[in-house]
């Protein structure tokens, strides 16, 4: 696999690239992205470890087991479309909390260059030390072709774009799209960070409106709200409400989120019992 990854070599993004973006940020969208990777962390609790299970009896008539480990590599790939950085903290930080043993990014570094800035400053914060710029598509699925043939274990892909369509070819893909829509509700001061954070995968409504009422009162009301007007996420809350819904909570995205057995490479066994010698 090192011969692979030497070829990648003119792609690699260098760490004092990542590093530069990152303190070129503004305090507002910096100590956003610390936020947001303090709130998934919390939210996102650590997997099981792995495990191997067999039984030999069992009231199905069937003899079965599984092998469950953490997956070996996960590759995300991120093309020039795609434009919610927060959703793409909350997927890497999944994968982190799952113990992946390597994460792989691939960015395309043709995307306009704030957004560009953006992914690579929230690659510094997730410490992500193997990314690279997105190779050319043929070039990608030959390279691709030839790690899945001499990878033992499984390859997952995460691909961040526009219905998959530059990656087609690549198999198998978990396609991660702004295909989930969301309905936001904040304050006009905040337009700027939050549709940064959010791009296309979020309806907005913004309101010039400050509500005098605490962080508790403001989420009852959330929880009142009639269909019509349900917003998923809120950042209306005033000063007193400022450390739930405001300050930083704009760049946080919790769903969707991935089943924990995307993150395992699992091997599932299963056999008729009258296969096996009758037990003494």
């Amino acid at each position: 696999m090192r011969n692979l990854f030497d070829s990648l070599k003119e792609y690699k993004i260098a760490d004092e690239l990542c590093a530069a973006a990152y303190e070129t940020c503004t305090p507002d969208i910096r100590g956003a992205i610390k936020t947001a990777l303090a709130f998934h962390f919390s939210e996102n609790t650590l997997i099981e470890e792995a495990q191997e299970v067999f039984v030999e009896k069992s009231s199905s008539g069937f003899c079965k087991g599984y092998k469950k480990q953490v997956l070996e590599n996960l590759f995300i790939l991120i093309d020039r479309e795609y434009s919610a950085p927060a959703k793409f903290l909350a997927l890497v930080s999944q994968a982190i909390r799952a113990n992946v043993k390597q994460v792989f990014v691939f960015l395309d570094k043709t995307m306009p260059k704030q957004k560009l800035y953006l992914f690579l400053a929230c690659l510094e914060l997730c410490g992500m030390e193997n990314s690279y710029y997105l190779p050319e598509k043929e070039m990608l699925e030959n390279w691709f072709s030839e790690i899945q043939q001499q990878n033992k274990s499984r390859i997952k892909l995460i691909d961040c774009s526009s219905c998959g369509k530059n990656f087609h070819n690549i198999k198998p893909v978990n396609i991660f799209t702004d295909t989930l829509q969301l309905k936001v509700f904040a304050q006009n001061s905040q337009r700027k960070i939050i549709t940064l954070a959010y791009g296309k995968s979020a309806a907005y409504t913004y309101t010039a409106e400050e509500k005098e009422h605490s962080c508790r009162e403001h989420f009852n009301t959330l929880l009142r709200a009639s269909p019509n007007w349900y917003y998923d996420i809120s950042f209306a809350g005033t000063q007193a409400a400022a450390q739930n819904y405001g300050l930083g909570m704009e760049f946080c995205f919790h769903y969707p989120k991935l089943p924990q057995d995307f993150f395992y490479d699992t091997l599932y066994f299963s056999n008729l019992e009258t296969n096996y010698p009758p037990s003494e």
